[in-house]
């Protein structure tokens, strides 16, 4: 656990617990301060992690899926022809948030698993 200056640890939640209190304050008529106060959360906490659940980083995809299966086609497997375009081979990849990258052309893999890092937050 992470320490503060003062020697107090930071307490850690789970998305799923997260995501429970906050589909909590969407869906009764208590305000966010009550249900903060009911779980012993600063309601700033809370609006934070609304914003977080209203863009979709609560999705609890990262907590669920840790490994995705993959194949990897040797040269005796039947692949599949590649789509092109004018400008080449086309790649999309959607991830667990909903977010579609699409790549046309040549792309530097450095570039590539950067922004898929980012958009798996």
């Amino acid at each position: 656990m992470d320490t503060t200056q003062q020697g107090r640890q930071r307490r850690r939640y789970t998305q799923a617990f997260k995501r429970q209190v906050i589909e909590e304050t969407f869906s009764s008529d208590e305000s966010v301060s009550v249900v903060a106060r009911r779980y012993d959360l600063n309601a700033n906490l809370l609006f934070n992690w609304r914003r977080q659940y209203q863009a979709g980083a609560l999705s609890g995809a990262a907590e669920e899926t840790a490994l995705l299966p993959i194949r990897v086609a040797t040269a005796m497997d039947e692949r599949p022809e590649p789509k092109h375009t004018d400008r080449g081979a086309e790649l999309e990849v959607v991830l667990a948030q909903g977010h579609r990258v699409r790549i046309r052309g040549a792309v530097d893999p450095t570039v590539l698993r950067a922004a898929l890092e980012v958009l798996s937050r």
